[in-house]
């Protein structure tokens, strides 16, 4: 097959969608299809050396602050992207470069489909300089899909009226969204989380549940050992570990209001934050260093950003992985963390099929004392933690980068049968 992947965010970004792509690229060119990934550059200088990745110019800003704003003719991106002779097109991202995807797929007759990686619901909500942008984009739905404007204005006017903006913001962006996905043939959904929300909009198309794959980060006990030098972490700790962006998105403060009881009922007990601000900067992020002097003298260690071939030795150190966050789409780090032998507390249980409560983890409700609850009976009982960390490993096999790939396999051959006799494949 050749497979066209339209995204906005891709390498050298580290997001989740970025390495959601890649992954998908990589394990199906293992395969021996030909992926095409059509992206913005990260900058309007940039040159891309991979004569399977259309690169378009691009700058930061415009929509929102993270966005990259692609720089390119319809007409002439169009002609470059027939050259590619795609099979099917897969777009990530409700962007510029998404959009283009949408609407090629729709004019060439060929296989469409998404995978809605980003919960834009509650995205505006939580980073309120995005709100402009999110709804501009959303706004441009109908252009794409071919709809009539007036009849998205009147979708837009019989809209409820809602207790607050925030409410009313919101279901902007649903509108902008549904009219985006039922123009596909099938949505990928990388968590039953949500598949329930894309349902609950009376999405017409069907909807997939695939998460991305994830391999066990590779490394060494040098680097453990180095990693254990350098944070100061002894062979008595007990260490907690927390992967994500330090937004107030990931619910970090939950967590760290837990650690107060941790500390006074586990002995050597150390909570390891590992992850960066990232640059949406504004009044929903966690404050960095006021967090830091808070917390100093508690055991907490924040190691700022990591690069991910180092976390493997990061996840290696730690006895336990906790995850407050409720906004997620689907738990990456918390698929990593299994993969390591790690035992899982979490809250949004619908954001990963591996971690099955009391099995290998355990999922607690939204209130810092049962948080702490858990991470203390797990951390207390060896004989517990031993257990639950083998049956993360098995759990966590069943969604490798291949598996998941040759799921994915499956539903692109599936959805191109159907469209056999209307358009011409190609050999590999």
């Amino acid at each position: 097959m050749r497979i066209g992947f339209f995204t906005d965010n891709y390498l050298p970004s580290r997001d989740g969608i970025a390495i959601s792509v890649d992954i998908f690229k990589t394990e199906l060119e293992k395969m021996g299809h030909k992926v095409f990934v059509i992206a913005p550059a990260p900058s309007l200088i940039y040159k891309e050396e991979s004569d399977h990745i259309l690169r378009f110019p691009a700058f930061k800003g415009l929509f929102y602050e993270d966005y990259l704003t692609s720089v390119f003719s319809p007409s002439k991106a169009l002609k470059q992207i027939d050259e590619l002779n795609l099979d099917i097109v897969h777009y990530h991202t409700l962007g510029q470069v998404g959009f283009l995807g949408a609407y090629y797929g729709m004019k060439r007759n060929l296989p469409l489909l998404t995978t809605y990686h980003t919960d834009y619901y509650q995205y505006v909500k939580h980073y309120k300089n995005t709100l402009p942008g999110v709804i501009a984009l959303s706004l441009l739905a109908p252009a794409i899909t071919g709809g009539k404007l007036q009849d998205y204005r009147k979708a837009l006017l019989n809209i409820r009226p809602e207790k607050t903006v925030d409410d009313y913001n919101q279901k902007l962006v649903e509108k902008g969204v549904k009219t985006m996905l039922d123009a596909c043939d099938i949505v990928i959904a990388p968590s039953k989380k949500i598949k329930d929300q894309l349902t609950s909009w009376e999405t017409h198309t069907e909807i997939d549940i695939l998460p991305t794959g994830v391999d066990k980060i590779k490394t060494t006990d040098d680097d453990i050992k180095d990693w254990e030098n350098k944070l100061g972490i002894t062979k008595e700790d007990k260490v907690i570990a927390f992967v994500g962006r330090l937004g107030s998105e990931k619910n970090l403060d939950l967590l760290l209001s837990s650690y107060d009881e941790i500390r006074s009922n586990v002995a050597n007990v150390k909570l390891l934050v590992i992850g960066g601000t990232g640059s949406q900067t504004e009044e929903a992020d966690i404050d960095k260093k006021k967090i830091m002097e808070g917390y100093k003298n508690k055991g907490i260690i924040f190691t700022g950003y990591v690069k991910h071939d180092q976390l493997g030795a990061l996840y290696g150190l730690s006895d336990i992985f906790a995850f407050p966050s409720m906004t997620d789409t689907q738990g990456l780090v918390l698929n990593e963390a299994a993969m390591s032998g790690l035992p899982i507390v979490m809250i949004d249980k619908d954001i990963t099929m591996i971690v099955r409560n009391d099995i290998n983890g355990k999922i607690v409700k939204e209130d810092k004392t049962e948080l702490a609850n858990a991470i203390i009976i797990i951390l207390n009982d060896n004989k517990l933690r031993s257990k639950m960390s083998r049956a993360s490993v098995e759990l966590a096999k069943d969604y490798s980068q291949k598996n998941q790939a040759l799921k994915i396999e499956r539903i692109y051959n599936n959805l191109i049968k159907k469209y056999e006799g209307k358009i011409h494949l190609n050999d590999n």
